[in-house]
């Protein structure tokens, strides 16, 4: 295991879809943790599937497995100078509440997002 493989990995805007289904189905990810340093990436259409991105959101993964699903979203464009900077959050819900989250995100074949569009990255 790299550290990502049971790890979910969404767009801001799949993340935000995935948080309203998981709402009305009574589950909240209330449980949040921000990595402390943005990842600096060139953007790309794979970019969840990005061996690079991939080994840094494994070195910013917290410790607790709870935490099933991470979020990006572009924090900044880059140019020909640097890179992009994409800023990684990792999602649970409450310790008594996590075997539903598994259960769902299994009955509903939740994977990690497959294209990382711009408009897909954006936060707002």
């Amino acid at each position: 295991m790299n550290g990502v493989d049971d790890l979910i990995i969404l767009t801001y805007a799949d993340y935000m879809h995935l948080r309203h289904t998981l709402k009305a189905a009574g589950l909240d990810l209330c449980y949040m943790a921000q990595a402390g340093q943005p990842v600096r990436l060139d953007w790309s259409a794979d970019l969840c599937a990005d061996p690079k991105f991939l080994q840094q959101v494994a070195a910013r993964r917290p410790a607790d497995p709870s935490y099933r699903i991470a979020s990006v979203w572009q924090s900044k464009k880059g140019s020909w100078l640097r890179p992009d900077e994409f800023i990684i959050t990792f999602h649970g819900v409450s310790p008594l509440r996590d075997a539903a989250l598994q259960q769902y995100l299994i009955e509903h074949g939740v994977r990690s997002s497959t294209e990382s569009l711009k408009p897909k990255l954006a936060k707002f």
